[in-house]
């Protein structure tokens, strides 16, 4: 069954308003103000803070440091988790604090790859937790 065809119809003109001047002849130009991109939502933010913090466990276990965070981890027994929320506590700040004497006119991505270097220890001592904390199993 073939669909019966459109009729075109021709376009509307429509008169200007009676308030507006119509234009003159030649160039106009707008200016716009440029558009904000959105920002990320929480989930993305979440999505990106987990992303960065896992890679630098990940390295700081490839580099050895989280064997050895791990056996000291073993040797403390039942304080275990104490020693390395301390432990832990003692990497951010040291991390949060060194951040601040990266330049301020570097890049924005200078200074992202700056945090995810400085916080690989932190982000390891937390992961070697997960891993050799007396009695857990994953």
């Amino acid at each position: 069954m073939v669909a019966p065809a459109r009729r075109l119809q021709p376009p509307q003109t429509t008169a200007p308003a009676p308030d507006q001047v119509p234009a003159e002849p030649g160039v106009h130009v707008t200016i716009v103000a440029p558009a904000t991109p959105p920002r990320p939502t929480r989930r993305d933010r979440i999505r990106w803070w987990t992303l960065r913090r896992g890679t630098a466990a990940g390295v700081g276990y490839l580099i050895g440091l989280g064997p050895a965070i791990g056996h000291r981890l073993d040797e403390a027994g039942p304080g275990a988790i104490g020693f390395a929320v301390l432990l832990w506590l003692v990497a951010w700040y040291a991390a949060t604090k060194a951040a601040l004497f990266v330049p301020r006119q570097a890049s924005p991505e200078a200074h992202t790859a700056a945090d995810w270097a400085l916080h690989i220890p932190s982000a390891t001592v937390l992961l070697a937790l997960a891993l050799h904390t007396p009695g857990a199993t994953l």
